[in-house]
């Protein structure tokens, strides 16, 4: 991504000029605080932006750029290739179909595989996500679910085609503390073994000296520094940062 500027309706810049490189097997670990740019840096990778939001600049998927995607394109890319964490369950999960079937429908679009393999392979995700009576969830409806738990049915749609760029806007914010380090866990270990890359969005620094390879520090629409995770939590050099630093050092690990 190089250069990418995000404006609405009056041309009042929203993100100026943002440039970051993610290679394979990488995280970068977006952070900034609510209203930053960061969920709006992620829809326009997504080709998902807010109509009448509009975006310049170079985005490139493996070479390619999105700017030349259209639907059938975008149907090929997203879930298979591109797999998406949004902030709320709601806007993954259909509220009218059972939740194994979603995930059945979601492997079979994109996959030669049967009915019953779709169903193992759904069964099997969702455990990897700490969701228990997998057999209830598969049956039950979004509405049936808890939040908590409609958050970890959408980890595990977005990882279920093992995508091989993830993109994850403050995944785990609805989750307990204990789930909260299962998943992220389990992202990073996939990240790791299917050399898949990440974006992951979020505000906690604690969370991104776990995950992240590379930092970027989103600022009032811009990246005002980024890096290698070590250096940029360590010896911070923009004052926002630094700010970010001190705010969560108290519980920051050593």
């Amino acid at each position: 991504m190089k250069e990418l500027c995000i404006r609405d309706s009056s041309n009042r810049m929203l993100v100026g000029g943002s440039s970051f490189k993610l290679r394979a097997g990488e995280t970068l670990c977006l952070i900034g605080e609510s209203g930053s740019g960061k969920t709006l840096t992620g829809k326009a990778l997504l080709g998902m932006l807010p109509f009448p939001l509009k975006w310049t600049g170079d985005i490139l998927f493996r070479d390619e750029p999105i700017r030349r995607f259209r639907g059938r394109d975008w149907q090929r890319v997203r879930g298979k290739r591109i797999g998406t964490i949004f902030q709320q369950p709601e806007q993954a999960l259909h509220a009218a179909i059972p939740i194994g079937r979603q995930l059945g429908d979601l492997l079979r679009s994109h996959l030669p595989i049967t009915r019953l393999a779709a169903e193992r392979k759904a069964k099997a995700m969702l455990g990897k996500v700490s969701l228990r009576d997998v057999d209830r969830v598969m049956k039950s409806y979004p509405y049936e679910l808890s939040g908590g738990m409609n958050q970890r049915v959408m980890i595990a749609m977005a990882l279920l085609l093992e995508p091989e760029l993830l993109i994850a806007d403050e995944p785990t914010s609805a989750l307990d503390v204990t789930t909260q380090a299962e998943i992220l866990t389990l992202l990073k270990g996939l990240s790791s073994e299917n050399k898949m890359s990440m974006l992951f969005v979020t505000h906690d620094l604690l969370i991104a000296n776990y995950l992240a390879d590379t930092i970027a520090v989103m600022y009032r629409g811009e990246i005002v520094e980024q890096g290698r995770a070590t250096d940029v939590l360590k010896h911070p050099q923009h004052a926002y940062t630094r700010e970010l630093w001190q705010y969560r050092s108290a519980f920051m690990l050593p």
